[in-house]
């Protein structure tokens, strides 16, 4: 079912927009980071600064990243700042089950700021209980580590999962860390099926180069959470939190010449019901 062109999902075949849908999981062997999955949609340029996402925004068909909205499971993750940031994704690719990118203005639905195209990542716990584990090791000191525990129930399904991702850099201040946890839970109740995510994303990574002859260095956060919920047939209720922190210091040997620390948070509450 696709969801991001329309607010009532509708298959590919009836919808009347531009939707690509790339599947994760079947590719889970073939990709390596959710910003190596995005590669795969030409349509997509992923403006990164460096390797595994570092400071790295998204363009579709030649908009700017502020016309380029990112959801998560249908609830925005746009920083409200500057909009820059956009491919910092809390949850690690394993949590993910697929990407819809609707290419074209979206404005109709998501306001001003999907001019480009809005791309919908979607998480879901596994249909079974199983648990994977993954290692890399790699030149420049790459160093990585992910997991993912994956519990499914009739009423009740829940996936935990916590990725690593470590380089030295090809050359002194060029080193990133990546660091996602995130909890997927998806309940069935009476009214309806509902969800609940929590995520979080710490990015520290040497800037050497990116803002002029200084050896900088900066470390971007993310916490996320978002619950949704169905209220009969016709009626979902949706919530969700994010805050955004960034920490810029011009000289990384002299931290006490230029630091600048700022951080936004922003909410979002929607109600949606439908009727024929």
């Amino acid at each position: 079912m696709v969801v991001t062109g329309t607010f009532e999902p509708m298959s590919l075949e009836e919808l009347d927009r531009a939707v690509r849908v790339l599947p994760v999981r079947s590719q889970s062997l073939t990709v390596n980071t959710l910003v190596d999955l995005l590669k795969l949609d030409p349509s997509l340029d992923l403006e990164e600064r460096a390797p595994g996402g570092v400071q790295a925004d998204l363009s579709i068909r030649g908009a700017s990243f502020g016309q380029t909205l990112v959801l998560l499971n249908g609830m925005r993750l746009n920083d409200p700042q500057t909009g820059h940031h956009s491919m910092d994704i809390p949850v690690p690719l394993e949590s993910v089950d697929r990407v819809e990118v609707l290419r074209g203005s979206g404005s109709t639905l998501y306001g001003s700021d999907a001019v480009g195209g809005v791309v919908n990542i979607i998480t879901e716990p596994p249909q079974v209980t199983e648990f994977r584990l993954r290692t890399a090791l790699g030149s420049d000191g790459i160093n990585q580590q992910r997991a993912a525990l994956g519990i499914a129930g009739k009423k009740v399904s829940e996936q935990i999962s916590f990725a690593r991702d470590f380089s030295s850099g090809f050359q002194p201040d060029r080193d990133y860390r990546n660091l996602q946890f995130a909890s997927v839970t998806r309940l069935a109740t009476d009214f309806g099926n509902g969800s609940l995510n929590l995520a979080y994303m710490d990015h520290p990574f040497g800037a050497d180069q990116f803002y002029g002859n200084f050896n900088s260095w900066e470390d971007t956060k993310t916490w996320f959470a978002g619950v949704q919920q169905a209220l009969g047939a016709k009626t979902s209720v949706s919530f969700s939190f994010r805050r955004h922190s960034d920490l810029f210091v011009l000289y990384r040997d002299r931290p006490d010449v230029f630091a600048n620390h700022h951080a936004d948070e922003s909410y979002q509450l929607a109600v949606r019901r439908r009727e024929e």
